[in-house]
């Protein structure tokens, strides 16, 4: 019979960091709000600038805010983005998941 595996503690902590970042960002935009969760920063910078002990690690950060409602035109450079049938399929990968996403 397979033995359950024990995660270190880091990785129970990411993890469970995780769960609650989501039930965040679900939160937010309940009440209006925009979230974006974001990894690959220099965590050494952002422990240096928020001055965060050495003993933390930071496993994801979360913006918040309200969407911007101005015009177009001055709006920030948008980056190209993937049509929604190149990154999300159906039950296997290449399988298209149906017309309403694209």
């Amino acid at each position: 019979q397979p033995m359950p595996t024990i995660d270190r503690v880091q990785s129970w902590s990411f993890k469970n960091t995780s769960i609650m970042a989501q039930t965040f960002t679900l939160a937010a935009t309940s009440h209006g709000l925009s979230t974006c969760l974001m990894e690959g920063y220099d965590s050494r910078r952002v422990r240096s600038v928020l001055n965060i002990p050495d003993r933390y690690d930071i496993p994801l950060m979360c913006g918040v805010g309200y969407e911007y409602e101005g015009d177009d035109d001055n709006a920030a450079h948008r980056t190209p983005r993937l049509k929604n049938n190149e990154v999300f399929f159906a039950d296997l990968f290449g399988q298209e998941i149906g017309k309403d996403l694209q």
